[in-house]
C-alpha cells in the first residue's frame, strides 16, 4: 500500500514539474517572438532574469541561436516528465515489467542524453559567444543529465532482464 501511494505522489510531482518545463518552453518562445518583432525591452527579461538583450544587440542570428537552445532544453526535460507520466499510466503492481513500460524508460534514457549532449553543445556556444559580446551567463545543466542518461538505461536493461525472467517463469507454470 505504501509503494502505491509514493507512486501517486510521484506522478503528480511529474505533472506539477512537466507542467512547470512547458510553461518555461511557452514563456521563452513567446517572449522572444515579442523581441524579434520590435519589442526590444522584452529582451532584458527573457524569463526568470535571463537577460539576453547584448546578445539581441550583438547579433540577432546568435540571440536566435540562443532562444532556440533554451526553448529545445526545456521542451526535451518537459518531454522526460511526459514520458515518466506514461510510465506510471502504464505500471501494473499485479505485473510489473511489460514491454511499454521497458520501452518508456529506455526513451527516457535516450531523451536524457540528448539533453546532455545539447547542454554541453550549448554550454560550449555561449561560452564562445561570451568572448564575443559581454552578458550574464544562462545555467544550462547539462552534466547530470548525461549521468541521469546512464543511470536510466541501465535500470532499463535491469528492467529487460525482469521481463525476460518473468516470460521465462509464465511459460514454466
Amino acid at each position: 500500500m505504501k509503494t502505491k501511494q509514493i507512486f501517486k505522489t510521484m506522478n503528480i510531482v511529474s505533472w506539477i514539474v512537466f507542467i512547470g518545463f512547458c510553461i518555461k518552453a511557452g514563456a521563452i518562445t513567446i517572449v522572444s517572438v515579442m523581441s524579434l518583432s520590435g519589442h526590444t525591452n522584452a529582451t532584458k527579461d527573457l524569463y526568470m532574469g535571463i537577460d539576453l538583450s547584448n546578445i539581441y544587440a550583438f547579433n540577432s542570428a546568435h540571440f536566435i541561436c540562443v532562444v532556440l537552445l533554451l526553448v529545445l532544453m526545456a521542451s526535451l526535460k518537459a518531454y522526460i516528465f511526459y514520458l515518466l507520466i506514461h510510465v506510471f499510466k502504464h505500471m501494473d503492481f499485479n505485473h510489473p515489467f511489460n514491454d511499454v513500460v521497458m520501452a518508456l524508460i529506455f526513451k527516457i534514457s535516450y531523451v536524457a542524453l540528448s539533453v546532455g549532449l545539447l547542454g554541453i553543445i550549448g554550454k560550449a556556444y555561449t561560452t564562445w559567444l561570451a568572448s564575443k559580446v559581454v552578458f550574464a551567463q544562462i545555467d544550462i545543466e547539462a552534466s547530470a543529465y548525461i549521468f541521469m542518461a546512464g543511470v536510466v538505461f541501465i535500470i532499463a536493461s535491469l528492467y529487460r532482464r525482469a521481463i525476460e525472467i518473468q516470460s521465462e517463469n509464465e511459460l514454466t507454470i
